[in-house]
């Protein structure tokens, strides 16, 4: 009898492994579709957060600034820091990039630590899948995992392998719940580690992460923490504007052509360093 019992319960655990290995997954695009019906419909939304970069040669270890983010959906974005000796603009819209520093223009592209809003912004399927496209993400390719206690999609990779560009969607709330993408866009360049958590609920059928995490080599280099927000603000159109801002701010003075920022090898160390000028 014992023999039979150990027989039937091996031949359950076959049948249940060979079910799950067959168990139907969800293709990319409509684990997308509800993560966007998840996010809910707004026209605006401005979030105030407190930016925190973890930097071991500053005293104290870290250094800690107000931000406002300024969402315009499904595909205009805006981040605002003012602090002593910095003000920073950042502005992403359908015809590119735009980065002012201290009044001047300094650069035209997006960089890694950027892309934490590609999961938050594009409200619209088609748009994200382009976007996701573009940060190397094989959509082809959806596996499920598990991130600490919950089970995820994992898009763009067969979990647990973590060497290639993928999103983490969780899998019962349709939440973000990571982002891994190359700094530098090259094959086996290291991969920034991006992760939503502790959402809050911005209304009844809303939510936004309450911390956001950025990651290099398992090491946190950055955490935004969300403080306030308010939903759908009237936001002037001028603020998404790239034509506009590169008629009001002043462009650097030419230099010699050097690589696109998201091709640079240092890429996130030099956005880091970007951010040790309010202190000093």
């Amino acid at each position: 009898m014992k023999r039979f019992t150990r027989s039937v319960a091996f031949a359950l655990i076959l049948f249940c492994s060979a079910a799950a290995s067959h168990a139907y997954i969800l293709p990319a695009e409509q684990i997308l579709g509800f993560l966007i019906d998840q996010l809910g419909t707004l026209r605006t939304l401005m979030v105030i957060q407190k930016t925190v970069l973890y930097d071991p040669d500053v005293a104290g270890g870290l250094q800690e600034f107000e931000e406002t983010l300024y969402y315009g959906f499904p595909d205009r974005f805006r981040s605002e820091v003012t602090a002593p000796a910095l003000e920073q603009v950042r502005v992403v819209n359908p015809d590119g990039a735009i980065l002012v520093i201290n009044g001047k223009i300094v650069g035209e592209t997006e960089n890694a630590l950027d892309h934490f809003k590609d999961l938050l912004l594009y409200r619209n399927t088609g748009l994200l899948i382009d976007r996701l496209s573009r940060s190397g993400v094989n959509l082809e390719v959806v596996s499920l995992g598990r991130f600490k206690d919950k089970i995820v999609y994992v898009i763009g990779a067969k979990y647990p392998d973590e060497s290639v560009p993928q999103v983490w969607i969780d899998k019962n709330a349709f939440r973000p719940a990571r982002f891994l993408l190359r700094s530098n866009g090259g094959e086996g360049a290291p991969l920034t580690d991006i992760r939503f958590t502790d959402y809050r609920s911005l209304d009844k059928d809303k939510s936004y992460p309450g911390r956001i995490l950025f990651l290099e080599n398992d090491t946190l280099v950055k955490m935004q923490v969300l403080e306030t927000f308010k939903i759908n603000p009237e936001i002037p159109g001028q603020l998404f504007d790239l034509a506009y801002l590169r008629g009001v701010y002043e462009p650097l003075a030419p230099t010699p052509p050097t690589p696109l920022p998201d091709s640079e090898p240092d890429e996130v160390k030099k956005s880091m360093e970007d951010f040790k000028k309010i202190f000093e």
